[in-house]
C-alpha cells in the first residue's frame, strides 16, 4: 500500500484520498485476474487436450482440434502477459511518481488550479506532517507578535503572498531547520538569525526569485552566508572572483551588548546584499530588509523591473554604508527617514523615476562622499544640501529649474558636479570658490553667463570641464590649456568669439600637459587654427568645425600622431589640396573636413588610414576618380562624397566596405553602376545611400517630383543604384539638401569615446550602446 498514493498537483486532502483508493482498488482487480488465470491454467490445458484426441479432428464430442486447443492456450498466455505487464508498468509509475515527489522541486497552485514553479519540496510543502503543521502555526504567531511584516500578507487568505510564501518555507520546507522564536514578546538568541533568514527569504520572493537567471543559491537549505554565486571577470586572478549574492561577517564590530550576551557573533552575519544585475528580478522591493540591522551594503541595481516606492524602514539601517538601487523603476519620494542613515558614504539612486527629494533629511548624512540622483523625474529649484563631506553628486537629467544659490558653496569638498541637461539659468560665479573640483559637468542649460579670462581661475585640479550647449558668452580664455590636470574641455555649441587665445596655447608644457579632447564647434571663433596646437601632445579628439576660421589649415596638425578624432569642417579656411600631413595620423578613425575650399584629388594614401570609420570631404571642389586604395577602409561606417566634381566609376574595390551604412555621393559625375556596394550583402542592406540615380521613368526625390511634371526628351540617370535609399536628378540642388553633419557629442562622458553617431535631420545611424562608468571608476571612490 506504500506505492497507492499517486502524487497529486493539489493540497486538496479529499481528493489526494479519493486518488489512493482509485488507485488500489484497480491494483486489487488486477491481481484478481491475474489469480484466476493461473488457477485455471491447468484445467483449461486438460481439456483441451481431451478435446483434441490423436489430433483428430472428428474423434471428438466437440470437434475441437489441437491446432484450435493450442490457439486457445496461446490466447490465454497473452492474455496473463499482458496483465502481468499492467501490474508492472503501474507499479513502476508508482516508484517514479513516489520518486518525484520526495526529490524533485514541488509547486504551489493557485485556485483556479493554475500551477507556478516553486522550491517548496513536495505537492503538500510539508503540510502533511503534523510537526511541520505546529512550527508554521508559531513561526506565524511570532511574525504577527513581533510585527516582522504587515500582518495582511500573513493571513491564511494570502498564502501567496512572500510574507507568507517564506514563513511556510522556512517553517516546514527549508532543511536548515532553524529554531523558532516564541511569540510571548520574549527575547532570545534564535531571534535574530530566525529574522536575518527569513527578511532574505521574503526579499528572494519579492523580487520574482523563481525567475532569476541565477539564482545565486537563495533558498537552498544551507545557511544564508552560503547564498552566493562568484562572478568571474578578467581583471581577477582565474581563481577569484566576486560574491554575488549574500556576503557575511562573523563580527561585523557593531553588535549591541544584548548581542554580545547572546554571543551572537558566534554565527554569520549579513553584512552586503548584492544582487546580480540585470538578473530578471521583478516585483518589489520588501520592508522586511529593516530587520537586517548589521547590513552595510544593499546593491539591487539595474533590474529593470524593479518598482515601487523605496521602504521607508530602510531608514532604521543604521549600519549601512552603501545604498545602491541603480537602473530599476523606482518612484516616489526619497524618504525622509534616510535622515537616520548617519554611516552612508555612497548612495545611487540615479536612473530611476524618483520625484521627491528632502534635503533636510539628506543633510543628515554626515558620513555621506558620494550621492548619484541623475536620471530621474525631479523638478523645482535645485535642493539646498549641506554636507562638507561630500565629494560627488550628480543631478544631471532631471528637470530642475532656476539658479545655483550660494548655499552650493558649502559643498566644500567636492570634486565632482553633475548638473547637465536639466533647465537651469543665472550665474556660474558661486562655482568660483568651490577650490576642489576635478569633474564638472554644466551642459545642456540655459546659464546666463560670460566667461572670461578670469573664469576659474585657480582651479588647477580640473581634469572634466564640460560647459556645452549653454549659450555662454565670451572667450576661450587661455589659462584652461595650461591647467596640468585638464583632460576634457568641452565649450561647443555655445556663442564665444573672437581668436583662440594662440600665445597661451604656445606656453603650454608639451610634456606635461594631459589635454585628450577639445570640442569647440558651433561657436562663433576667428582667426588662423593657432600655431602652438601642436603641443597638445596628448590630444585624441580636436573638433573646430562650425565656426568662422580662417587662413590655411596648420600643417603643424599632422605632428598630433595620437589624433582619432579631427573635425575641421565648415569653416573659412582658404583653398587648398587634401592636406598631405594627415598621412601621419596612421590613428584617426574620424576624419571631417566637410566645405573647406578642398581642391584636387583624394590621395591614393587615404588607403592607409585603415582605422577610419568616419570620412566626411562632402561640399568642396574635390575632382578626379576614386582610388582603388579606398577599399581598404574595411571599417568605414560612414563615407559622405556629396557636392564634388568626382568622376569615374565605383572602384571594384568597394565591394570590401561591409560596414557602409550611410554612402552620400549625389552631385558629382559618377557612371556606371553601384554593384560593388549594393551586391552580396544580403539583408545587411545601406541606412542611407544617396546618388544620382533618377531618371523621369524611374522613383525620384520627392522634391522633383513635386515640381516638375515631365520632360519632352527622356531623363536618363546618371548612375544604376539598386540598393540607394535615394535617387537624386544631376544638378538638383534641392535634393538630397539636408544638412548631414554628425552629431559631436555621442556619449562622450563615458570615457569620451564615441558611441553612436546622429544626425540632424535623419535620425539614429548606428546602433546605440548603452556605455556608462560606474560610480567609482567615474569618481576615484572605493
Amino acid at each position: 500500500s506504500g506505492y497507492c498514493r499517486f502524487w497529486m498537483p493539489t493540497q486538496d486532502a479529499n481528493i489526494i484520498i479519493i486518488t489512493i483508493i482509485v488507485e488500489c482498488k484497480l491494483l486489487q482487480i488486477s491481481y484478481y485476474l491475474l489469480r484466476t488465470m493461473m488457477d485455471d491454467e491447468d484445467g483449461e490445458t486438460i481439456i483441451a487436450d481431451d478435446l483434441s484426441v490423436d489430433g483428430n479432428e472428428n474423434s471428438n464430442n466437440n470437434g475441437i482440434t489441437s491446432a484450435e486447443a493450442a490457439e486457445l492456450r496461446y490466447a490465454k498466455q497473452r492474455y496473463r502477459s499482458w496483465m502481468l505487464m499492467l501490474i508492472i508498468s503501474t507499479f513502476l509509475c508508482s516508484v517514479l511518481i513516489a520518486s518525484v515527489k520526495f526529490f524533485a522541486p514541488g509547486r504551489f497552485y493557485n485556485e483556479d488550479g493554475t500551477s507556478t514553479y516553486d522550491i517548496f519540496g513536495s505537492g503538500d510543502n510539508g503540510m502533511g506532517n503534523t510537526a511541520n503543521q505546529r512550527r508554521l502555526e508559531q513561526t506565524l504567531d511570532y511574525l504577527v507578535t513581533r510585527e516582522a511584516s504587515d500582518i495582511i500578507t500573513l493571513l491564511p487568505n494570502n498564502t501567496m503572498s512572500p510574507q507568507y510564501m517564506a514563513a511556510r518555507w522556512i517553517a516546514t520546507i527549508d532543511q536548515h531547520r532553524i529554531n523558532i522564536p516564541k511569540a510571548d514578546g520574549t527575547t532570545s538568541k534564535d531571534e535574530y538569525p530566525f529574522l536575518q533568514r527569513y527578511s532574505l527569504a521574503v526579499l528572494f520572493l519579492s523580487t520574482g526569485g523563481l525567475n532569476w537567471v541565477y539564482r545565486l543559491n537563495f533558498l537552498s537549505g544551507t545557511h544564508e552566508c552560503a547564498w552566493f554565486e562568484p562572478l568571474r571577470t578578467d581583471d581577477l586572478p582565474p581563481n577569484q572572483g566576486y560574491a554575488m549574492g549574500i556576503w557575511c561577517d562573523k563580527n561585523p564590530g557593531t553588535l549591541t551588548e544584548r548581542d554580545r550576551d547572546d554571543n551572537l557573533w558566534e554565527s554569520s552575519i549579513v553584512t552586503d546584499v548584492n544582487l546580480l544585475p540585470q538578473n530578471g528580478a521583478s516585483g518589489t522591493l520588501p520592508s522586511e530588509l529593516r530587520h537586517l540591522r548589521y547590513l552595510k551594503t544593499l546593491r539591487i541595481y539595474n533590474q529593470q523591473f524593479i518598482s515601487g516606492e523605496i521602504p521607508s524602514a530602510y531608514g532604521f539601517l543604521k549600519n549601512l554604508q552603501v545604498l545602491d538601487l541603480e537602473g530599476n523603476q523606482l518612484e516616489g519620494q526619497i524618504p525622509s527617514s534616510f535622515r537616520f542613515l548617519n554611516n552612508m558614504t555612497l548612495m545611487n539612486l540615479r536612473r530611476n523615476r524618483l520625484s521627491g527629494i528632502s534635503a533636510d533629511a539628506i543633510n543628515q548624512m554626515d558620513n555621506l562622499l558620494a550621492l548619484a540622483l541623475d536620471s530621474n523625474m525631479f523638478e523645482g529649484k535645485l535642493p539646498e544640501f549641506n554636507l562638507p563631506n561630500l565629494l560627488g553628486i550628480t543631478l544631471s537629467d532631471n528637470v530642475f529649474n532656476g539658479e545655483i544659490t550660494n548655499s552650493m558653496a558649502g559643498l566644500s569638498s567636492l570634486q565632482l558636479l553633475a548638473l547637465d541637461h536639466n533647465e537651469l539659468t543665472g550665474k556660474l560665479d558661486v562655482l568660483q570658490d568651490m577650490a576642489h573640483l576635478t569633474h564638472v559637468y554644466l551642459d545642456n542649460n540655459n546659464w546666463d553667463h560670460e566667461i572670461n579670462d578670469l573664469f576659474f581661475v585657480g582651479h588647477e585640479n580640473i581634469t572634466h570641464l564640460d560647459i556645452s550647449n549653454c549659450s555662454i558668452r565670451g572667450i576661450v580664455p587661455g589659462h584652461f590649456f595650461n591647467f596640468p590636470k585638464l583632460e576634457i574641455l568641452d565649450l561647443s555649441r555655445n556663442l564665444l568669439e573672437g581668436d583662440l587665445p594662440g600665445l597661451a596655447i604656445s606656453n603650454t608644457n608639451d610634456t606635461a600637459t594631459k589635454l585628450q579632447y577639445l570640442s569647440l564647434h558651433s561657436n562663433n571663433i576667428t582667426g588662423p587654427i593657432p600655431q602652438g596646437l601642436s603641443k597638445l601632445k596628448a590630444l585624441k579628439h580636436l573638433d573646430l568645425s562650425v565656426n568662422k576660421m580662417a587662413g590655411s589649415i596648420n600643417e603643424e596638425l599632422g605632428e598630433l600622431r595620437g589624433l582619432e578624432y579631427l573635425y575641421l569642417g565648415n569653416n573659412n579656411f582658404s583653398p587648398g589640396k587634401f592636406p598631405d600631413w594627415i598621412r601621419n595620423l596612421t590613428h584617426l578613425e574620424e576624419l571631417s573636413l566637410k566645405n573647406n575650399n578642398l581642391n584636387g584629388e583624394i590621395p591614393d594614401w587615404i588607403g592607409e588610414l585603415a582605422g577610419l570609420k568616419l570620412l566626411d570631404v562632402g561640399k568642396n571642389f574635390l575632382n578626379g576618380t576614386l582610388p582603388d586604395s579606398m577599399g581598404g577602409l574595411t571599417k568605414l561606417w560612414i563615407l559622405m562624397l556629396n557636392s564634388n566634381n568626382l568622376r569615374g566609376g565605383i572602384p571594384s574595390s568597394f565591394s570590401q566596405l561591409k560596414d557602409l551604412e550611410t554612402m552620400l555621393i549625389d552631385g558629382n559625375s559618377f557612371e556606371g553602376n553601384t554593384a560593388p556596394i549594393c551586391q552580396n550583402r544580403g539583408m545587411d542592406r545601406i541606412t542611407h545611400f544617396v546618388s544620382d540615380c533618377a531618371s523621369n521613368s524611374s522613383t525620384y526625390s520627392t522634391a522633383v517630383s513635386g515640381s516638375i511634371g515631365g520632360w519632352a526628351d527622356p531623363v536618363l540617370a546618371e548612375i544604376e543604384c539598386e540598393c540607394c535609399t535615394l535617387c537624386c536628378f544631376d544638378d538638383d540642388i534641392f535634393c538630397n539638401d539636408d544638412e548631414w553633419i554628425a552629431h559631436h557629442e555621442g556619449a562622450w562622458q563615458s570615457g569620451y569615446e564615441r558611441v553612436y553617431w546622429n544626425f540632424e535631420e535623419n535620425g539614429i545611424i548606428s546602433e546605440v550602446t548603452d556605455a556608462y562608468d560606474t560610480l567609482a571608476q567615474a569618481w576615484g571612490l572605493p
